[in-house]
């Protein structure tokens, strides 16, 4: 075992539990490591509330569902829970500097006006389907339009289309995912 790694016994019947301070001191470490991988990605202090956050979150998404895929095998607690930090920190910059982008092209495409946030937030996400849509193929475009913006059901756009369910169905997820694709493609540009 290397030194500061935390050990994490099996639970067994006979054995008594960890004693509070024990399973105290152990979250702690875990935190205090997903903190330094979240101020090392975002450049902020350990301290600053956003780093918080992202350490937070990547305690909650260990005991979610981390927590049956981790492998002491591979590695130690503390690299995995800082791995889980590491990833929310790089996902939380690549949102806000999509949201700083889309922001400056909308300041252009309104003269540079501002906007209130609801309105620029609504006219962004119309702008932004309309652009996704109109890139998709006319079937993909229209299954999304009927199922995931006006709510039809699966199975009566499969009636009214005379297709079957599985085949309705699967046109759908095709075109989730290539609506993906395309939205993937319009961030990165």
């Amino acid at each position: 075992m290397q030194s500061g790694e935390t050990t994490w016994p099996e639970p067994s019947d006979s054995a008594p539990g960890p004693s509070p301070r024990d399973e105290q001191a152990r979250w702690g470490a875990l935190l205090a490591q997903a903190r330094l991988a979240a101020s090392r990605v975002l450049r902020l202090p350990p301290a600053h509330p956003d780093v918080e956050d992202r350490a937070q979150d990547a305690v909650t998404a260990y005991l979610v569902s981390g927590r049956a895929r981790f492998d002491p095998r591979r590695g130690s607690l503390e690299a995995y829970v800082a791995t889980i930090a590491r990833n929310l920190a790089l996902s939380s910059l690549r949102d806000r500097s999509t949201r700083d982008r889309l922001d400056r092209r909308l300041a252009v495409d309104r003269g540079g006006a501002a906007a209130p946030d609801g309105l620029r937030r609504r006219f962004e996400a119309a702008t932004d389907l309309d652009r996704v849509l109109s890139r998709l193929c006319p079937g993909h475009a229209e299954a999304l339009r009927r199922i995931d913006l006006e709510g039809e059901r699966i199975g009566e756009a499969a009636i009214r289309l005379g297709k079957s369910y599985q085949a309705m169905n699967g046109q759908v997820g095709h075109a989730r995912a290539a609506a993906r694709r395309v939205a993937r493609a319009l961030l990165a540009a």
